[in-house]
């Protein structure tokens, strides 16, 4: 009887505990419908999106699920500008991409914006102090709504998190109840969402505080936002390390646990995934191979018709740096002809053409900051730079213009023009705004010279209408003709190759216009084999034949020896691993030396005494380019006016054509100005054959030239005497309306001015702190058999040369010499400078 009640005690105990759990489960259940909200209520009558996360879009909310395992694992979100403000098709943050997480705290989910900058070994101790040294920020909490009872996922508001400023365009406040969700996109590796986002008080000034005359009322600015949040993954792609011989863009990350003596920094070359789909073959290792997976770039149905086979063919010219390592049909394109797809989708890598009046193009790209692969490129080439003489008159007809494009670009100004540099800031900078300090422009210039913010097509227009003014004075163009057909698609496709090298990983490359020499330029014979330049990723202008000689390119049309050793470092496929192929690629870079393959970019232009590292020069010596285009510049004056306008037409384009004429001028004197104090800078390693020393001194007797050349056609009041008959028809643009009013601050042209800024152009250069510094610090440094450049000849040949007619005077008539106003306010900016030079304790400027 005992065992029995034991027996039936047990039983009892068996079943009432199942029957406990259970209950405890049903008041588990029951407080988690009574925490959050049922699921099935919340999302019935939602659209319903299955991808990367499953979407309800259900009237003005946007709900995503987030499973269990998607949390605190890291997500890409990129953002762009997809229509409005006038910057359609910008993206915003390519230059620092954001690795974002959710993890769910509690009742909340955390958006955590991950910092992937600081890693160490997995495991290892130092991995722990870099845990704990550096963490991630947290940008949001968001509440769950409901948990979806089959899948576990929790359920959270996309309104939360988008319906707001989060991309931080700085156009004034977001308004969440004049903004909607204009589409809706899932993908398995990507959702695409787009807000059509409404801002007010922005003051009708636009993006980052641009063009007010995009906005039409600044109560009600709408502009379309896309945002995308990509599935990231390291699986199978291996990361190659960079080299500072070769130019590409970079993912940097700090390993605490590198071995490296020098740096703590790894550094990987930003490269898309190309794999070969056969393998290579050991007894014909020339055989080619397509990819696993090509890169396909669609040309977008905005591009015209006419201008598509240039495009085309500039996209497509990059496949044979590809064939050169073993590769067949590595980039594809494809028309888009009613294909719907969103060019802001990470899935697609387009061709978009704008319309702006900016005149631009850039081609950035999206990698992983963890690895360098690249994931997404979208190409933005604004219709202006073909409109080069309506765009002309906008950029010219005012005094604000720069006496030096050259001198402009080296200094980074050009930067602080264009439209897409304030979407490089989270903190919404205004150019415009008086707390924007010196401190905030030089940040932003560096920052966009870092992350290759392209100014190519900007400067490119300028030289489209220098072409034409040689074509006119060539009798090959009536005034007002549009451009040879011929020198357009030329343009169009180098263009295109400089922004498609760009979306490939390399970055700009200012040295490459020096390759050939000045008297091989127009040899056809030679360029349509090497191009004209080293490489595509400079900025070259249009190659213009001195009158008398046979016209050559216009621009060049192939690729240059430098980015096929550029695509050969970055691409090659190598067996080995990261760390096992390191030999291989230091075999590859080592080729530096090598005729074609200098490098220097953008942060070796803009604090350069590399008088070879410039912008739009063209010719193996930037002196005898300089010269020549003074000489084309003297010859383009002579009846100006009759050659740019018709009888019946107004004399705005005189003004215009004029303008662009003294630009050469002042690109001159910018281009010889650089030689004094000039060292020719190298990035080659020891051992490297041929390899050159770092620096190396300009030569003393080039340096004189320079300085000779500045002094008899810049600071000169006979070089810039000009027909009276001429400068009485400079006449401005009188229209004043909307996207016309600042056009200009006086009616007539101020020469005397405009003269004085060029050749304080030289100036500036010649007695700056750094030129200064360097002439002497460039004397122990010159060759034996060189007589340097002292600092005393510099002055003596400016103060002989500005003070010329004092000195050529009579003694008994120096106090009655009379001077040309172009000859006083030389004096007077010398005078000024050298007083600076004294009194000022940080002696002038580099600007």
């Amino acid at each position: 009887m005992f065992y029995r009640l034991i027996g039936l005690a047990s039983l009892l105990a068996i079943i009432t505990i199942p029957l406990m759990h259970s209950a405890n489960v049903q008041g588990q259940g029951e407080a988690i419908e009574k925490k959050f909200e049922d699921f099935d209520k919340v999302v019935k009558g939602a659209k319903e999106y299955e991808g990367l996360f499953r979407l309800h879009h259900k009237e003005d909310k946007l709900y995503a699920e987030i499973r269990p395992d998607q949390m605190e694992r890291n997500f890409l979100l990129p953002i762009a500008i997809a229509r409005g403000a006038g910057m359609g098709g910008h993206t915003l943050n390519f230059d620092n991409q954001w690795v974002i997480a959710f993890k769910r705290v509690g009742d909340k989910v955390h958006l955590v914006r991950k910092n992937v900058r600081f890693t160490a070994k997995a495991g290892s101790p130092t991995a722990k102090a870099v845990e704990t040294t550096y963490t991630d920020s947290t940008l949001l909490a968001l509440r769950i709504i409901s948990i979806n009872p089959g899948r576990q996922s929790v359920l959270i508001n996309l309104n939360d998190v988008f319906m707001s400023d989060f991309a931080q365009l700085g156009m004034g406040m977001f308004d969440p109840t004049r903004s909607t969700w204009s589409k809706v996109k899932a993908f398995p590796k990507n959702i695409e969402l787009e807000v059509s986002a409404t801002y007010t008080g922005g003051r009708n000034r636009g993006f980052h505080g641009g063009n007010g005359d995009s906005v039409i009322d600044s109560r009600g600015e709408n502009v379309v936002i896309h945002y995308g949040i990509c599935a990231l993954s390291e699986i199978g792609y291996q990361p190659r390390i960079a080299d500072d011989r070769v130019g590409h863009f970079i993912s940097a990350v700090k390993d605490f646990s590198s071995e490296n003596t020098d740096t703590t920094f790894i550094r990987y070359v930003n490269r898309w995934r190309l794999e070969r789909a056969e393998p290579a073959d050991p007894k014909n290792p020339g055989k080619l191979s397509p990819p696993r997976k090509k890169i396909i770039f669609w040309i977008e149905k905005s591009v015209p018709d006419e201008y598509r086979a240039a495009v085309r063919e500039g996209i497509l010219e990059w496949n044979k740096a590809f064939e050169k390592i073993g590769f067949r049909d590595a980039i594809e394109v494809r028309q888009q002809e009613n294909e719907d797809f969103d060019p802001e989708d990470i899935n697609y890598n387009t061709f978009r053409w704008i319309a702006t009046d900016q005149g631009f193009a850039m081609g950035p790209s999206r990698a992983n900051p963890l690895t360098g692969e690249i994931l997404d490129a979208d190409i933005i080439f604004d219709a202006s730079m073909v409109r080069f003489w309506r765009q002309e008159a906008k950029v010219y007809s005012g005094n604000n213009e720069p006496a030096s494009t050259i001198m402009e670009a080296r200094k980074g100004l050009n930067f602080l023009q264009t439209p897409t540099l304030p979407g490089f800031f989270r903190d919404g900078l205004n150019w415009n705004n008086a707390n924007t300090t010196d401190d905030h422009r030089k940040s932003a210039i560096e920052l966009a010279g870092q992350h290759g913010l392209c100014q190519c097509s900007s400067h490119m227009k300028h030289e489209l209408s220098l072409a034409a003014l040689a074509s006119m004075d060539r009798s090959l163009l009536k005034p007002g003709e549009k451009i040879p057909e011929e020198l357009l698609t030329q343009a169009i496709k180098e263009v295109t190759m400089h922004e498609v090298g760009h979306t490939l990983g390399l970055r700009h490359n200012f040295k490459a216009s020096t390759f050939l020499k000045n008297d091989q330029l127009h040899d056809t014979t030679i360029t349509r084999k090497q191009g004209l330049v080293g490489s595509v990723m400079d900025y070259a202008p249009t190659n213009i034949a001195p009158k008398g000689k046979k016209q050559g390119d216009y621009y060049t049309n192939t690729l240059g020896i430098y980015d096929y050793w550029a695509i050969e470092y970055a691409y090659k496929p190598l067996s080995g691993g990261t760390d096992g192929e390191a030999e291989k690629l230091r075999e590859i870079a080592k080729l530096a030396p090598t005729s074609g393959n200098d490098y220097a970019t953008d942060e070796d232009m803009m604090a350069s005494s590399d008088p070879l590292v410039n912008v739009w020069d063209l010719g193996a010596d930037p002196l005898l380019f300089a010269k020549e285009r003074v000489q084309i510049a003297k010859e383009l004056v002579q009846g100006l006016a009759e050659k740019t306008i018709e009888p019946g037409e107004g004399y705005q384009r005189v003004r215009t054509a004029f303008s662009v004429i003294l630009n050469q001028y002042g690109n001159a004197g910018a281009l010889a100005s650089n030689f004094v104090g000039g060292e020719y800078m190298h990035r080659d390693h020891r051992g490297d054959p041929g390899a050159r020393d770092p620096f190396i001194p300009v030569s003393g007797a080039k340096q004189r030239d320079a300085l000779k050349f500045v002094q008899e056609n810049i600071l000169s009041d006979t070089a810039f005497s000009f027909p009276p008959e001429l400068l009485r028809k400079l006449a401005a643009d009188r229209w004043m309306h909307w996207g016309n009013d600042r056009v200009m601050s006086s009616v007539d042209f101020p020469l005397y001015q405009k003269v004085l800024s060029i050749q304080s152009v030289a100036i500036n250069q010649f007695l700056n702190n750094s030129t200064l510094s360097r002439i002497q610090n460039n004397i122990p440094k010159a060759a034996a058999n060189d007589k340097p450049l002292a600092m005393s000849e510099v002055f003596r040949s400016l103060t002989d040369g500005i003070w010329l007619d004092v000195a050529n005077a009579p003694k008994q008539s120096k106090k009655d010499v009379n001077l040309s106003n172009i000859r006083r306010n030389l004096q007077r900016k010398y005078v000024q400078s050298l007083s600076d030079l004294v009194l000022n304790p940080v002696g002038i400027s580099d600007g």
